[in-house]
C-alpha cells in the first residue's frame, strides 16, 4: 500500500503553520487586535495542512479549533486559573481560522485524495439526535465549569474543549474518515457550550463574569 506523503503545498503549510504558532501575542483583546490575526493565520495554516494531507474539511476544522481551545487551556495551567490573559476570543479566532484553513486545503489537496475521503464519507446530519446530545452535554460541562470557578470564559472553553477532544478522540480511535468524527458534532457542542456561558453571565451578572470585557 503507497504511503501518502504530504504534498509541497501540504508542506509548506505545515511548515507556516509551526512557524505561526510561534508569533507573539499583544495583550489587547479587542475582537480584531493584532493578537487575532495571528490566532486566525494560525487556525488558517494548521486547518489547511490536515485538510490537504487528508482531503477532507473535518480534520482541518477539528485541529484549527482544537489547537485555539487547548492552548487557552494550557495557558490558564500555566498562570494557575482563567486569569485576563486566557481568552475566549483567542479561541474564536483560532477556530474561524481552521474553518477558513479547512475549506483552502481542501481545495489543494490531490483530486484522487479529495474523492477517496468523500467515498469514505458518511451522510452526517446537521439537525439530529446526536447533535442535540452534544449541544446539551457541552451546555452542562460549560454551565457547570461556569458556575464553579465564576468565569465564562472557563465555561466556553472547557464545553468546546471537551467537544473536540472527543472527536479528536474518535479519529485516532476509527481514523479520520469514520462515521464517529465529525466536525458537526463539535460545532453542535461548543455551541452549547457559549450558549450555557452567556445564560450563565446573565443569571449571575455580578458573580460569572468574562475575564476581559466580551
Amino acid at each position: 500500500m503507497a504511503t501518502l506523503l504530504p504534498s509541497a503545498p501540504t508542506r509548506l503549510l505545515l511548515t507556516a503553520a509551526l512557524l505561526a504558532l510561534a508569533l507573539p501575542c499583544r495583550a489587547e483583546d479587542e475582537w480584531f487586535g493584532g493578537d487575532k490575526r495571528a490566532h486566525f493565520l494560525g487556525g488558517v495554516l494548521i486547518g489547511g495542512a490536515f485538510s490537504a494531507y487528508t482531503g477532507s474539511k473535518h480534520p482541518g476544522v477539528l485541529m484549527g479549533c482544537a489547537v485555539g481551545a487547548f492552548g487557552e487551556l494550557i495557558e490558564a495551567a500555566r498562570d494557575g486559573g482563567f486569569t485576563p490573559r486566557v481568552s475566549a476570543k483567542d479561541f474564536a479566532a483560532e477556530c474561524a481560522g481552521g474553518v477558513v484553513g479547512a475549506y483552502v486545503g481542501v481545495k489543494l489537496a490531490p483530486h484522487d485524495r479529495v474523492e477517496s475521503a468523500n467515498a469514505q464519507g458518511h451522510h452526517d446530519r446537521t439537525l439530529s439526535g446526536d447533535k442535540f446530545a452534544h449541544f446539551a452535554g457541552a451546555m452542562a460541562i460549560s454551565g457547570l465549569v461556569a458556575n464553579y470557578t465564576n468565569s465564562a470564559t472557563a465555561g466556553v472553553l472547557t464545553g468546546c474543549g471537551v467537544s473536540v477532544a472527543g472527536e479528536l478522540i474518535d479519529a485516532a480511535r476509527y481514523g479520520w474518515h469514520n462515521k464517529h468524527s465529525s466536525a458537526k458534532d463539535f460545532a453542535a457542542g461548543c455551541l452549547g457550550a457559549v450558549t450555557a456561558a452567556f445564560i450563565s453571565v446573565q443569571v449571575a451578572p455580578n458573580r460569572i463574569v468574562w475575564s476581559r470585557q466580551f
